[in-house]
């Protein structure tokens, strides 16, 4: 199994300027029934579309009770359940070794003015070599023309031994351009012989169904939210149904609001927030906080 990572600094960075929020923390609270908090609360393992290398292991490791992968890191490491046939699972791992394999950066140079040496058509490269290309290709930047020369970014990943038998660019590079949609690509790539960590997955059953899991979120994480000041209850009102932006790092209301959730068990955490299940004013919420700068250690 392959595990890609985006190499695509350029394209990283231009996507994060874009967002251009600044804000100094947030607060959003959507109302759920049983059904919506079952589904806030996992991962949807799809069943319409062909899935990829992490959503297999996972439907492996469900259908099966077991499954393996080969990888740098975990392909799969989540906290939350995945829900399958309305049913849900808890998905772990643990190492189980190691084997040989390549450790790959490829290049694309997306505004090249000749093309010399063999091209090979997107279409025609094996499977384990379209789907490493697939992401820096399909997210080629819009306008080419403002591109420096040379490489602009490309993709990393991890091939098996397996992978390289049927790769025609990993271990040894055997086309030098790729055409995707009509236009040709010169690719650069570059493969490290490496160890690769086995890893074994197992899949646990811990609700047979959407009101179980439900149950099981309320007895374990739902609190209430009252006694709050004029403050704290405007902020929370701006949050229902929307994201309340907090701009300023010395907002009281928001600082009490932080200490409060903070206070309680998430149902999931991250260095910079959380997510909860919340009582107000007699309806049922999940709750998505983040601190931002009003917490010096998350």
């Amino acid at each position: 199994m392959r595990h890609r990572t985006a190499l695509a600094l350029a394209l990283v960075a231009l996507l994060a300027g874009l967002s251009g929020c600044s804000a100094e923390g947030s607060l959003s609270l959507t109302p759920v029934d049983d059904r919506a908090l079952a589904e806030e609360a996992s991962h949807a393992l799809p069943t319409d579309a062909p899935p990829d290398e992490d959503e297999r292991v996972v439907r492996r490791a469900v259908e099966n009770g077991t499954a393996t992968a080969v990888g740098a890191d975990p392909p799969v490491d989540e906290s939350l359940p995945f829900r399958h046939d309305g049913r849900f699972y808890a998905v772990d791992y643990a190492e189980n070794g190691t084997e040989p394999g390549y450790d790959v950066g490829i290049r694309i140079d997306f505004n090249a003015s000749s093309v010399d040496g063999a091209v090979v058509d997107y279409e025609e490269l094996p499977a384990v070599d379209r789907d490493t290309l697939e992401f820096v290709l399909t997210q080629r930047p819009p306008d080419e023309d403002a591109l420096e020369p040379g490489y602009d970014f490309g993709v990393g990943a991890v091939y098996t031994e397996s992978d390289a038998e049927s790769s025609v660019l990993v271990p040894t590079q055997e086309y030098d351009a790729v055409r995707y949609e009509g236009e040709v690509y010169p690719v650069d790539v570059e493969a490290e012989r490496t160890e690769l960590t086995v890893y074994r997955y197992e899949a646990e059953l811990v609700a047979e169904s959407h009101e179980d899991y439900a149950d099981s979120l309320r007895e374990r994480y739902e609190f209430e939210l009252s006694g709050l000041s004029q403050g704290e209850r405007d902020l929370v009102n701006g949050s229902l149904n929307d994201t309340y932006w907090v701009e300023d790092s010395d907002n009281e209301a928001f600082d009490a609001l932080v200490d409060r959730f903070r206070a309680q068990e998430p149902v999931e955490e991250t260095d910079y927030g959380g997510s909860y299940v919340v009582r107000y004013d007699g309806e049922r919420y999940w709750a998505e906080i983040d601190y931002g700068s009003y917490v010096d250690e998350a």
